[in-house]
């Protein structure tokens, strides 16, 4: 059941963003021996991207590698993995990337999966680049980045394929692996893709420094040193300030840590992400108590109290949350000496060169070797197994290796450093900062015109997409309009003659009935209805017209009962013939009488075209066009149901016939439709 506290802290929960990212290698005759090889490459990959990781601010979590198994054995051999929060900084992210890119260059052996919480980050990326077949359901265990290029492995476009590429769905992640590494098929992205992802990361590692935004703060003198002492304690700050619940702001009324007191403040320049400067400056936040700000008259020390009072309460919070601590074990505790293991992770390490030949004791080698420890350390509590899918985001243990101070929580960073204040360290620190300008302010308001640039420059590839998309619908169009009439009329002429219909509506010539039941009793009717099928069909103009004047009692007798007449017959043939005459004579007055009756009605005789051609004299007599008046009428019957279904529009579907929209219809008047 959830407490009062839960429900409180649960008020501000928001979906937990993160990137996910493993590195595989070419897998050693053993496990040990391939984690004994995976422990030196780590080493290798973290002394190889230290320059540009060493003074970067994270939104969140850092990048960092740690070794693991797959919990469903794919691939069966051990890897380097991580999992990274960036929060609301997505740069963080696509820094990453970049430095996984990088990886992949500087170690070719390797082949690298990334993902976030929202899939395939390349494809979401690249989506208007793709090839039309692939899509979440297809693309499962087969993007990668290998060699500093982005590898899709396709789907089998021919039987032989399949030996090498199982088919959709199929594919397991091991097996996939081996195909990118050994290049049996090709796999290399399309240039367009390739071109689409390095526009994202084709600024760092420049874009680092850049993100960086300088303003200046009045804070407690406590909090000026710790954030001046490890900046990476800012962004954890501000996110405590910009996710707080009102339990946190209990730690806020008193202020106990940093207290607020006037001859306790200073000014200095701090440095924030453009991220956390913005998410700082755009909440509105009254001041506790134990603050007092200058006038808003004075807008300079106004601004930059108001800035340091936000920070300050976002250490505050951040101190006094024990939730999130970790692990007691840390490197100042561990007892390494004791350790075998330890010792022999390091003779591994000075042999492939980590410490650069430094002479232990001097400062580069000390500052290497504790960052060795909390290497060491951070895999000792790691777990085993690792997840592809559904990461359990709640759980602390899963983003232990990637949190910014390794085994130490904040609260015992803070702890840490404030058990080496001093006012001569602090006074040399704010010297130092006091020389630093703030940065302008101008990236935070966008003038229409300048959204409108940014907004062309990011949608031009898919404003040439969607350009593409609308010429292939127009071509589409414009060969949709091109009708075979012929073709229409004869589906008819075959739909008035073979069609059947019943309860259930008409059915169609080649469609089977789906009543199972009425099948099968039929089953007998069909069979003699197959062997008469090719039978020539007779019709009997005499007994039609007999049927038609109602004269049932002049129907000719069977032959089998003329074979057996009387010898009378002549007379009674005679007699047959001229009961005939009268019956034709009678019909085709009735006809006339009909016809006449038609043609005095203009409406009835408009209503049929005879096929005249225009400019010629029209004939009363003219025989009747069918074919013609049916093409007219089928016309005039789509025409009205106006873009809504409708009987003729229903059989065209059937026959695959599609209309084009009458566009030439001139729209009704006001007073027409009055």
């Amino acid at each position: 059941m959830e407490t009062l506290q839960d429900v409180l802290r649960g008020s501000t929960h928001k979906e937990v963003d993160y990137v996910q990212y493993f590195i595989f290698f070419p897998p050693g005759q053993t496990n040990e021996e391939t984690v004994s090889k995976l422990q030196n490459q780590r080493i290798v990959i973290t002394d190889f991207i230290q320059p540009w990781i060493r003074d970067y601010l994270w939104q969140k979590d850092r990048f960092s590698l740690s070794i693991g198994y797959d919990d469903r054995n794919d691939p069966a051999y051990p890897f380097l993995y991580g999992v990274t929060r960036f929060g609301d900084c997505v740069n963080d992210q696509w820094f990453i990337i970049y430095l996984l890119r990088e990886i992949s260059k500087k170690l070719p052996e390797t082949v690298i999966s990334v993902a976030d919480n929202d899939g395939e980050i390349l494809l979401i990326e690249a989506a208007l680049e793709l090839p039309e077949w692939l899509d979440p359901m297809t693309s499962r265990n087969r993007v990668f980045i290998h060699q500093g290029l982005v590898h899709i492995i396709p789907l089998p476009s021919t039987p032989a394929d399949i030996i090498e590429i199982p088919i959709a769905g199929k594919l397991q992640r091991q097996r996939a692996i081996e195909l990118v590494r050994q290049q049996r098929v090709h796999t290399q992205a399309d240039p367009p893709v390739q071109e689409a992802i390095l526009e994202r990361i084709r600024e760092y590692p420049q874009a680092a420094q850049t993100e960086r935004h300088r303003s200046r703060c009045i804070l407690p003198k406590q909090a000026a040193f710790v954030l001046l002492k490890e900046p990476q304690l800012l962004p954890l700050a501000v996110e405590a300030f910009y996710i707080r619940d009102p339990l946190s702001l209990k730690a806020c009324a008193t202020m106990r840590q940093f207290p607020p007191a006037n001859h306790n403040l200073v000014s200095t320049i701090t440095t924030f992400t453009r991220t956390t400067f913005a998410q700082t400056v755009s909440q509105k936040f009254y001041p506790p108590k134990p603050f007092h700000l200058p006038p808003v008259s004075q807008k300079k020390q106004h601004r930059a109290a108001e800035l340091g009072m936000k920070l300050a309460c976002g250490l505050e919070m951040l101190y006094a949350n024990n939730w999130d601590k970790t692990d007691d074990e840390d490197a100042t505790s561990y007892a390494f000496d004791r350790d075998p293991k330890w010792k022999e992770y390091v003779a591994n390490v000075t042999r492939l060169g980590y410490f650069q030949g430094e002479r232990q004791g001097s400062r580069l080698y000390r500052e290497r070797l504790e960052r060795a420890k909390e290497e060491y350390l951070k895999q000792r509590r790691l777990p085993a197994s690792v997840t592809y899918e559904d990461v359990d985001v709640d759980d602390i243990n899963t983003f232990a290796g990637s949190l910014p101070f390794g085994s130490m929580s904040p609260r015992k960073k803070i702890d840490a450093i404030l058990a080496t204040y001093s006012e001569e360290e602090l006074q040399q620190m704010l010297e130092t900062h006091d020389s630093e300008e703030s940065d302008s302010e101008d990236w935070m308001h966008v003038d229409p015109q300048q959204l409108e640039d940014l907004l062309n420059k990011r949608m031009k590839r898919m404003q040439e997409s969607v350009m593409a998309d609308m010429d292939r619908e127009i071509d589409q169009e414009e060969k949709s309009t091109e009708v075979d009439l012929d073709k229409m009329v004869a589906n008819f002429e075959q739909f008035i003659e073979g069609s059947r219909s019943g309860v259930e509506g008409v059915q169609f010539p080649g469609e089977r009935d789906s009543d199972d039941e009425f099948s099968e009793e039929n089953e007998e009717d069909d069979e003699l209805y197959d062997e008469n099928e090719d039978a020539a069909v007779s019709f009997n103009m005499e007994k039609f017209m007999s049927i038609l004047k109602g004269v049932m009692d002049d129907v000719q007798i069977p032959l089998q009962q003329q074979q057996q007449q009387q010898p009378d017959e002549p007379e009674i043939r005679k007699e047959e013939a001229s009961a005939d005459t009268e019956s034709k004579d009678t019909l085709r007055t009735m006809m006339d009488e009909m016809d006449e009756e038609i043609y005095s009605h203009d409406k009835i005789t408009a209503s049929f075209a005879d096929g005249t051609s225009e400019g010629m004299e029209e004939r009363e007599d003219a025989p009747v066009n069918v074919r013609l008046n049916l093409v007219k009428n089928v016309l005039e019957s789509f025409k009205s149901q106006q873009g809504l279904p409708g009987p003729v529009g229903n059989i065209l579907h059937q026959f695959g016939v599609v209309l084009p929209a009458d566009e030439d219809q001139p729209e009704e008047s006001a007073s027409d439709r009055k």
